[in-house]
């Protein structure tokens, strides 16, 4: 349903059953006035983002038809109609045309004022005058004169003793339907049949009689009975589904019992056709995904079931065309739909080559950028669709929900697809394997995401080449012009004939539809998810030792998730600078952000799966330092210290040296006997005397060894 607002516009308030008529809207289009027309109460402001968001989630609905406006052709109008229509008009013209001051209040109060001031009018008439102008659709031929209401034509009849309607079959009389008769039929119908439950009209009418005519009286088991009065006093099924038919449409019925969206889908009248008015090729492009009826093999181990693959396809509404595909893994989401619309502005010969299929550009001649694109709400409007937008003006039709006749084209085609081309393929998917005993095509799978993209590229050529087109509707050109509703030849009539495909660099299409965000430089480089990157233009001038003496700043990126190798930096002249991982993180080079996030957490479990023993070792670490310090304060205690504290810090040095040569010795590798070296003569006790301390206290060492062996 759309969600543009107009003047004078009906919309209906789904739950409190009230009807209004949109009067004014503001410039900014911020606010309006509305009317009520059901209760005739005086106009009321409200947001209109309020009543986009009640139109959109069911709250309101728009009413396609007014009753309250009838055209009426001045050659149908007597004079004395015509009088009374311009001497009310020229009373009421300045006053209805005051807007918005009429709808405000106060100042509605100070305009009436002056105009009974200036014409001797009361009130009444003004306020009588302005709520017929505002019901009847604020036109002059509002004030025309109703005659046609006149008389009962259509209208309900007094209730009188007598029996209406044709006599009873059985002899019966029942009674007739009056106001509160009535009234209680509404509450029955809207309580238990407009409803998404879906009872029948004969539940709702039994539900009525045990709500609004039993009595219940407590019998002598102690259980509530009811008591019903004579047949002849309560309303039949008859009259009430008649009562039912009189106040209530077939249209209600299923939007009230199934809702708005099921009728627009299944119900609604279909009127035109998704083509019409289409300049030509990439006039619009419709695009949507669907899970691929198949189950595939690991290219790199075939014993593995990867599962069932995505399909995105690109479609020309104007022939039919595939402009664009993608099978592999991704989505539903943005990641799928950009490659599948990269590929829809990409030379099809290389993609085919890289398949090892060999075409010409005449046979899929297809590489450029539509104006308008429509799709799924859940892609198209993600941020990452933003920068499609901007950098390249696309313009984006997002399709309502469970609308998939708004993109009815691309729709027709995946039918197509998994119908007769995949339903041909081995581990293709058929609806008895959710039965119990049903047999598993997943063991049936053979090919993989290679194997099963050069089938699909072969499929959408027969259908561009030689699909013939039953139904399309050509135009008058094309028929004088003996073009045949095939899709290549209606893509390059239409190429011909119109200028609406635009052409971009591929590699300024693949970063317009690169998801965007923001990066933070560093002192350590440029941070985005997590990881660290280097720039060439980063290096040069000198952006991480100015992030780290000031502070860090941001900077707009785009990038593609399935790798995180590199990220493009983006500058508002429109340049771009490229940066790629610090070496420190080569491990995620080639990774998709979804394996780095991944192997994240996974880092994340191991950390606290190792907590507890962490922690007990940590506590074995605590008491094997208290057992140690126990000790070295034990030893301490036995100690007999017979210098004072002045002696024992003065040596502090001459001690160091002394411990040093100790842990030298103690220290020292020893290879066997080999490792001790006998010197030609130890000196004798004069020359002793002159050598240093330590050389003392080695030959001393050197003497005590050679004596014990």
């Amino acid at each position: 349903m759309s969600n543009e607002l107009y003047v004078n516009m009906l919309i209906n308030a789904v739950d409190e059953d009230q009807l209004y008529r949109l009067l004014w809207l503001s410039d900014n289009c911020d606010y309006a006035f509305i009317f009520n027309i059901t209760t005739m109460e005086m106009p009321t402001s409200i947001l209109c983002a309020e009543l986009r968001s009640g139109i959109e989630n069911g709250l309101f609905s728009t009413k396609p038809d007014d009753p309250y406006v009838t055209a009426v052709s001045e050659s149908t109008l007597t004079d004395k109609e015509k009088e009374i229509r311009d001497n009310v008009w020229s009373l009421m013209e300045s006053i209805v045309n005051d807007e918005p001051g009429i709808y405000v209040k106060k100042e509605r109060g100070r305009i009436l004022a002056e105009a009974i001031k200036r014409t001797g009018k009361q009130l009444v008439v003004f306020h009588r005058y302005l709520k017929t102008y505002w019901q009847r659709g604020k036109t002059k031929n509002a004030f025309v004169p109703r005659y046609d209401n006149c008389g009962a034509p259509g209208k309900d009849r007094a209730v009188g003793i007598s029996k209406r309607g044709r006599p009873s079959k059985y002899g019966s009389t029942n009674i007739n339907v009056d106001a509160a008769t009535r009234a209680i039929f509404e509450k029955a119908i809207k309580k238990y049949y407009l409803n998404r439950n879906e009872h029948t009209l004969l539940y709702a009418y039994d539900m009525m009689i045990a709500e609004h005519y039993a009595q219940y009286v407590t019998g002598l088991d102690g259980k509530a009975k009811a008591v019903l009065p004579p047949v002849e006093q309560l309303p039949t099924i008859r009259q009430f589904r008649y009562w039912y038919n009189k106040s209530h449409d077939g249209i209600e019925k299923i939007t009230k019992r199934k809702g708005e969206s099921k009728f627009n889908l299944d119900h609604r009248a279909i009127t035109g056709k998704s083509d019409y008015g289409l300049m030509g090729p990439g006039s619009r492009y419709e695009i949507d995904a669907t899970i691929g009826d198949i189950y595939l093999l690991s290219r790199f181990n075939r014993a593995d079931i990867i599962g069932r693959p995505v399909l995105y396809f690109v479609l020309d509404a104007f022939s039919r065309m595939v402009t664009g595909m993608y099978v592999g893994l991704e989505g539903p989401s943005w990641a799928g739909m950009m490659m599948a619309i990269a590929n829809a502005a990409s030379d099809k010969v290389k993609y085919c080559a890289e398949y090892g299929i060999e075409v010409t550009e005449e046979e899929w001649p297809c590489c450029g950028v539509p104006g308008v694109i429509r799709g799924d709400r859940g892609e198209l409007e993600s941020k990452s669709a933003d920068t499609l937008v901007n950098a390249l003006n696309v313009r984006v039709e997002v399709a309502p929900p469970y609308r998939a006749d708004m993109k009815g084209i691309v729709e027709q085609h995946f039918k197509t697809i998994n119908g007769t081309t995949i339903a041909r393929l081995p581990g293709h998917v058929l609806p008895d394997m959710a039965e119990r005993g049903g047999h598993d095509y997943r063991h049936d799978a053979k090919f993989d995401i290679y194997q099963l993209t050069q089938i699909i590229i072969q499929s959408v050529l027969n259908h561009n080449n030689h699909h013939f087109l039953e139904g399309y509707e050509r135009t008058a050109d094309m028929i004088a012009d003996n073009v045949l509703p095939i899709p290549l030849a209606l893509w390059n009539w239409g190429v011909a004939h119109s200028g609406a495909l635009r052409v971009f660099p591929e590699e300024t299409v693949k970063l317009a539809l690169m998801p965007a965000d923001t990066a933070t430089v560093t002192a350590k480089g440029i941070k985005f998810k997590g990881l660290y990157y280097l720039c060439g233009r980063a290096a040069t001038e000198h952006w991480f030792e100015t992030a780290r003496a000031k502070k860090s700043w941001k900077v707009d990126v785009s990038y593609d998730p399935r790798s995180m190798t590199s990220i493009y930096i983006r500058e508002p002249d429109g340049t771009v600078d490229a940066c790629w991982l610090s070496e420190w993180q080569e491990k995620y080079i080639g990774k998709h952000l979804h394996e780095i996030n991944y192997l994240r957490e996974a880092e994340k479990l191991m950390q606290r799966g190792n907590a507890p023993k962490e922690m007990a070792s940590k506590a074995e670490l605590s008491a094997a330092i208290d057992s140690v310090i126990a000790e070295a304060e034990a030893m301490a205690r036995q100690t007999v210290v017979p210098k004072s504290k002045s002696e024992r810090t003065k040596d502090i040095r001459a001690n160091r040296a002394s411990e040093k040569e100790r842990n030298r010795r103690e220290e020292a590798f020893v290879l066997g006997d080999a490792g001790v070296q006998v010197p030609a003569a130890i000196p004798d006790a004069q020359k002793r005397e002159e050598l240093s301390p330590e050389m003392k206290m080695i030959l001393s060492d050197l003497e005590e060894r050679l004596n014990g062996k």
